[in-house]
Parts: C-alpha cells; structure tokens; sequence
C-alpha cells in the first residue's frame, strides 16, 4: 500500500467512526478559503485559490477543457500558457462590454527625469519647458542670469508646472493610456524615491494648462496675453516659456475628522504598499489606515501623522503596551519594543542620500617628502 493510499484508507476510516467531527473540520477550513499571490521572480506570480475540493476540480476541469478547445483550433502554444491564459479570461471577461473588474495603471515619474539634467545625461535635448525665453540653443543647464530660483517648495521639492507639462509630452510619447473601464494614476517622487503627490491625466492636463495661480503675469497664465487662450496672443506655438517655480502639486491636505480622505487613502496606499510595520508584508490594500499618534490624543488625519498597518499590527500598536511608534514627514516609521529594540520601516522605494565622501586632507608642510634631506644612499 502506498503513502497516497495508505493516507486516503485513514481519511475513510476517521470520516467513518466520527463523521461530526470531520464536517465541524471541514467547516472550519471552508472559513479559511482564499485567493492569494504569490511573486516568483522574473515578471511572474503564481495565484493561489483554497476552494473547497468539489469548486476546485470544476475550475480545473472549466479551464482545462477552454485550453484543449483553443488548442484544437490550432494555437500551438503550450497547454500550460493556454490554462493560464483561459483562467485569466474567466475571471476578468474581456469580452463583456460592462467588465466586471477594472484594472488600475499607476506610472511613477521621478522628478529627476523631468528637469533639464535628466534629459541631458540621456543625451536628450533641453525641453522647452525648461528652456527660458532669449537662451541660444546648446546652452548648458544651470539658472541663467536673471531667472529666479524656485519660490515654493514641497517637502524640498517643488513640482512645477513644467514638470508637469514634460510629464504630459512623456505620456503622449509613450502612448499611456488607461486601461478599458480602468484608470491611470501617476506618483511624482523625488530623488530619494519618496512620493510627492499622487494625480490624475486630467489634473495633470489642467494644472498644465492653467500654470502657476500666484502669477498672472506668468507667460503660462491664461490671463497673460502671450498664452495661447488669450485673444492677443500672436500665435507663437513653438514660443518657449519658463516656469517661476511654485508648486503645483503635493500631498493630499489634512482634513478634520477621524477617516482619511480619498485623495489621502490613495496617497497612503500608495506610498506604503504593504503594512509599515518591519518585517510585514501584508499588502496595504488589505491594510487600516493607522494614526501613528492617536486621532483621540489629538493626532491630526494628515499624511505625515498616517501609516498602513494590518489589523495585527494596528492592534498591537493600539493596545501592546511599552511599544514606542515615530512617523518622520518623509514617511520613515521608526518602532522601539519593550525591550529597546528599534527597527525602521521606509516606503518602497526610499533610500537616504548621503553626502560624498570628502577627499583627503593635504599632507602637513612639515612631513612632506623632502628629496634633498640626506645625501645618497639615504
């Protein structure tokens, strides 16, 4: 008698003598079904379902039979990408007009490739949003004389209206577009990958637009008459302008009650990815939006005062006493234990930037080598 066999005999013979307890047990595991992801590496992932055994060998049986179908028509791809391919079709049905899921694009847009030197140190030519009114062609980046510096800031960097107007030009060349019955959001970080605002196509197009509010004398500002809304305009299309530098977009506000805002859920979600607290994996879309500082001790519902945590660690931050929890404006969680333990979380795709190492001081005048000291042999 082999193990699967010898395995089945004692499932019969349990199931026979106590057939309560083994339905109390298969009740007790219905609660536990799931769909889980798993990543695997190399741009795959493997999609788990725990079903209860009579559901599982239907989908099997359902997804087998439409990939032996489509290979009888002739698709010579292996069986195995035809499972695959004809599970994804039954769950998310393309072919219905109203899909029953939408799917989600998020770009992320590092503020280093939308400035002049982004594109230069890809041997790109300055775009001219970033080219100021009079400069010669081939002028190197850097402020030229008479152009003022940035004004506004957010978090140390500012996204202006020209980033935002070369962000437009790079989706159009990359001809990104949302999926069908989707939408496409877009996340401007900065240099040290730390998310600075989270938008929309539209938003992005109309800030584009409408330029700076604080500068109507802007040649971006639709009261300006050199803008091309305006009636006096000359019509100059390839008319290169500057950009003052005031921040258009960053974080979603604070907002005056317990639950975030949306605009502040998608931020969060977004910045974090997974529960903040270190070691958790847990994705943040199944994760509580927590106030670091509790929203009844006076924690305001801000982004700096905001972490995704899964309910385990939120109860644990909530109730475990002796834990010390600290946000930073950057989103750097930092958590002590009771014992004096401290562990730091980052959002994905933050790192610290350090200054380069300093070269080393000159030798002193009185132990520089002397080739005239002694007389040979030395």
């Amino acid at each position: 008698l082999g193990v699967g066999k010898l395995r089945e005999a004692v499932r019969a013979e349990l199931l026979a003598r106590d057939a309560d307890a083994a339905e109390r047990r298969r009740k007790t595991r219905q609660r536990g079904a799931d769909v889980t992801v798993r990543p695997v590496g190399d741009g795959m992932s493997e999609l788990r379902a725990l079903l209860p055994h009579p559901e599982a060998r239907a989908c099997r049986d359902a997804v087998d039979r439409h990939a032996r179908a489509a290979k009888e028509a002739g698709d010579d791809r292996p069986i195995g990408m035809l499972r695959a391919g004809a599970a994804a079709d039954l769950i998310l049905r393309p072919w219905q007009e109203r899909p029953a899921v939408t799917a989600q694009l998020t770009v992320v847009a590092p503020l280093t490739a939308l400035t002049p030197a982004g594109f230069l140190a890809a041997g790109a030519p300055r775009p001219a949003a970033f080219t100021p009114p009079g400069t010669p062609p081939g002028t190197p980046p850097g402020t030229p004389p008479g152009v003022a510096e940035p004004v506004g800031e957010v978090d140390g960097e500012p996204i202006t209206a020209a980033h935002l107007r070369e962000l437009l030009a790079q989706l159009d060349a990359c001809n990104l577009q949302a999926p069908p019955a989707g939408s496409l959001r877009i996340a401007i970080t900065d240099a040290t990958g730390a998310l600075r605002a989270v938008t929309g196509r539209r938003e992005v197009e109309r800030l584009a637009a409408a330029g700076c509010p604080h500068h109507p004398d802007h040649p971006h500002h639709p009261d300006h008459p050199d803008h091309p809304d305006h009636p006096d305009h000359p019509d100059h299309p390839d008319r290169p302008d500057s950009s003052c530098g005031c921040p258009l977009l960053g974080p979603p506000a604070a907002v005056d009650r317990y639950r975030p805002s949306v605009g502040q859920q998608q931020f969060l979600r977004l910045r974090d990815r997974t529960c903040r607290h270190p070691g958790c994996t847990v994705p943040a879309g199944w994760a509580d939006l927590d106030h670091v500082i509790a929203h009844a001790a006076g924690g305001a519902t801000a982004c700096e005062n905001l972490c995704c945590r899964c309910r385990r660690h939120h109860r644990l931050k909530t109730f475990a006493p002796g834990w010390t929890h600290t946000l930073d404006p950057d989103g750097v969680l930092t958590v002590i234990t009771p014992t004096g333990v401290t562990r730091t979380s980052r959002p994905p795709g933050f790192r610290v930037l350090t200054a380069p190492p300093q070269p080393p001081p000159d030798p002193e005048p009185d132990r520089a080598l002397d080739l005239d000291d002694d007389p040979p042999p030395f």
